[in-house]
């Protein structure tokens, strides 16, 4: 069973590795301004200086400082203050105190627009790609019910089946909380607050 885990492992991190080397080559490296364009997709709009933008700035309890940027063309996950809906659309614009979304009114056929004022966000949910953190995140919480499904159905030091022992509950569980905490790092929900601020920044 131990050898089974460590070929289980052997690949999930070499297909890690081979993924990192597949997607950089040297002469494509882009430089930092590359970089942050490309971070947001190809619909947002930066093209002309003065253009506004919503900054996140972040500091949450797992992970240090992070600022998330918003342009038009983007997507926006976002609650407001006594509201329910959770709200998943594409900024059309961005105002000094407000910016407006986009949304499809499918029974009459036409995008309607809504602004959303900066102090009416309740919540953000936002999201950012580490590398190898971001692609453990799904992978450790099911390597973690591997391993003890395999201690469980297969016979151990006891000789025994459908039995598992403290020692593989322990590695088992720590590879879910793992998991856990990438997933963490990778999506996180974060209050508007003292902490996570939401304001309105130029491009210059």
């Amino acid at each position: 069973m131990r050898q089974l885990l460590l070929i289980f492992f052997v690949l999930i991190f070499g297909n890690l590795t081979a993924w990192s080397q597949d997607h950089y080559e040297a002469q494509k490296a882009l430089s930092s301004e590359e970089l942050f364009i490309k971070q947001g997709g190809s619909n947002r709009v930066i093209a002309n200086p003065g253009q506004k933008y919503l900054v996140l700035d972040a500091s949450p309890t797992i992970g240090g400082f992070h600022r998330y940027r918003f342009f038009p063309g983007d997507n926006i996950k976002f609650r407001m203050h006594n509201e329910t809906i959770r709200f998943n659309e594409t900024i059309a614009s961005v105002s000094d105190s407000s910016f407006t979304i986009g949304i499809l009114n499918e029974a009459v056929g036409r995008m309607d627009y809504q602004e959303i004022l900066l102090k009416d966000i309740r919540l953000m949910k936002v999201s950012r790609r580490i590398p190898f953190i971001s692609q453990l995140a799904p992978i450790l919480p099911l390597a973690g019910l591997l391993f003890v499904g395999a201690d469980f159905f297969n016979r151990g030091v006891d000789g025994k089946r459908f039995t598992t022992d403290t020692a593989s509950l322990v590695v088992g569980g720590s590879m879910v909380v793992a998991g856990y905490i990438c997933y963490r790092l990778t999506f996180s929900s974060l209050k508007i607050n003292g902490r996570n601020k939401l304001k309105v920044l130029e491009t210059y």
